[in-house]
């Protein structure tokens, strides 16, 4: 059998589009209610053909590939899923002329970036998750970030309490030591705000 090259991996294709209010990012896990007919529809082509689906949020063009991990079809049509995010494309165009959307999409290869940059952002985002759960009184709820720079800032992101559009960028970013970096001062400035809020109620 022959290897698919590089080039050919991130090429993509055409796929069924679900447009979200939320986020899905690689490497983590999201709950979905379908229950509008366009989308039934979508989720029931998947299921017979790979169990993947792209998902975006609106009006955006870079989204996520998800696979349906678990799913439950209730009586009346709706699909309860857990979607698995797996990798990261863009949206190049799109067609609503069937019964659901979908679009040609181009994969988006993951980049470390700097690896001594990584590993430095790497290091001090981890702290600063710590620091930030203790203040929020949830660090003794069990949390293990991946060693691998790209999949750990994925996993950050996706813990950050923050609004969807500024965790979109932290999607659309390049590569993992730039959005290592980005979540650090994110993570600061949401220490500080906590800190902030607490010696005004003193």
């Amino acid at each position: 059998m022959r290897r698919r090259s590089d080039a050919e991996a991130h090429k993509g294709g055409r796929i069924p589009i679900f447009p979200l209010h939320t986020l899905l990012l690689p490497h983590t896990d999201l709950g979905v209610h379908v229950f509008e007919a366009p989308y039934r529809a979508l989720v029931a082509h998947s299921l017979q053909n790979g169990h993947t689906f792209g998902v975006v949020l609106r009006e955006r063009s870079i989204g996520t590939l998800a696979k349906i991990g678990g799913y439950a079809r209730l009586p009346d049509g709706r699909y309860l899923l857990e979607l698995e995010g797996t990798r990261r494309f863009e949206v190049t165009s799109q067609n609503h002329n069937g019964s659901y959307p979908t679009a040609r999409v181009r994969f988006i290869p993951e980049h470390i970036g700097n690896f001594a940059r990584a590993r430095a952002a790497s290091d001090d985002a981890e702290c600063l998750l710590a620091e930030l759960r203790a203040r929020r009184g949830d660090a003794d709820l069990p949390l293990r970030l991946p060693v691998d720079p790209v999949m750990r800032s994925y996993l950050i992101a996706s813990l950050l309490r923050i609004d969807t559009d500024t965790k979109q960028g932290l999607l659309e970013i390049d590569a993992a030591d730039e959005r290592l970096e980005a979540e650090a001062t994110i993570l600061e400035r949401e220490i500080h705000a906590l800190d902030e809020l607490r010696s005004e109620r003193v």
